[in-house]
């Protein structure tokens, strides 16, 4: 959860969202960079080239996906530049663009190279990403980008303490998570005006439909909780006002399937177990953030607890 009152640079905004990546992408670049014999057993001895880790994004003008370079083991990268041309081929257009290398890092004090390059991905749209070393040993991965989505509000339910809204994404072959961010106003303590903050929670909950739609929804009566904690504020003592709330769903091309069934790290972290990459390991698909804006009628943010102006 995080509390905010400024928004960032779209662009910068983009560029660390992709270095963030998703959680198991996390914990696979953790392990696969702190030297664990036993995590990385399975990948000693090979030919392969690289591992990969990343997405394409078709709302970012910053592309950028992780590169690991095989030598035997696996251990943490130093800081000097990587035996590595890493460039993307649109498959529609045969458009080609050559990516940069970036030594980041992170806060464990390890050492990665994070690849990026300046495009704005389309939606629907075939990628092959080449990695290659100067010897001539190449890694690669097909990527198709989903579609852009559609999202509607398919029902909101409500009553005292009990607010429920659920939301459909229409036109996307998957959805892995959700957040939702609450822009609400604060008064001053001398009540001569108004803050307005946005507070971030992780709260969405996706499942899929029977029709290949998939459902988003989200709990303000909950939330609500959260949100006083985050700004130090006592229910029926300190009055919140909700401006209007932002859902963010992570939108995935379909390869995005666990082969475990779910997203589990230590299961999913194993080279080859969640993988596409030919000649080498790692994931990288297609994925983006969809945002969809809307506000609760004022009986509606009654129920979920909020005051109203």
């Amino acid at each position: 959860m995080m509390m905010t009152n400024t928004d960032m640079n779209p662009s910068l905004c983009g560029f660390q969202r992709l270095i963030r990546l998703l959680p198991v992408l996390f914990v696979a670049f953790l392990v696969l960079s702190t030297g664990c014999e036993e995590a990385v057993d399975p990948v000693l001895k090979t030919d392969e080239a690289f591992s990969l880790y990343g997405y394409l994004d078709p709302s970012s003008d910053i592309q950028a996906v992780r590169v690991f370079s095989i030598d035997g083991v696996l251990e943490n990268t130093q800081a000097t530049p990587l035996d590595a041309e890493i460039r993307t081929i649109n498959q529609n257009s045969g458009e080609e663009v050559v990516w940069r290398d970036s030594i980041i890092t992170y806060r464990d004090r390890t050492i990665g190279h994070v690849y990026y390059a300046g495009f704005r991905a389309g939606h629907d749209t075939p990628y092959r990403l080449v990695a290659t070393r100067s010897d001539g040993r190449t890694t690669s991965v097909d990527v198709r980008t989903p579609p852009d989505g559609q999202a509607t509000i398919r029902n909101i339910y409500s009553a005292r303490s009990q607010v429920l809204v659920e939301m459909t994404w229409s036109n996307v072959p998957r959805v892995i998570q959700a957040e939702v961010s609450y822009f609400v106003s604060v008064p001053f303590p001398d009540g001569t005006d108004t803050t307005t903050v946005r507070v971030d929670i992780k709260s969405g909950r996706v499942s899929e439909n029977s029709d290949g739609t998939w459902s988003v929804s989200i709990l303000p009566s909950a939330d609500i909780g959260v949100i006083f904690s985050a700004l130090q504020l006592q229910p029926g003592r300190d009055t919140v006002f909700l401006d209007h709330i932002e859902v963010r769903a992570f939108v995935t091309s379909d390869d995005w399937e666990s082969p475990v069934g779910v997203f589990d790290p230590e299961l999913l972290v194993q080279p080859g177990t969640f993988s596409n990459v030919d000649d080498g390991f790692g994931f990288v698909g297609g994925g983006y953030f969809d945002t969809f804006e809307f506000q609760l009628a004022n009986d509606v943010a009654r129920n979920a607890g909020f005051s109203i102006k």
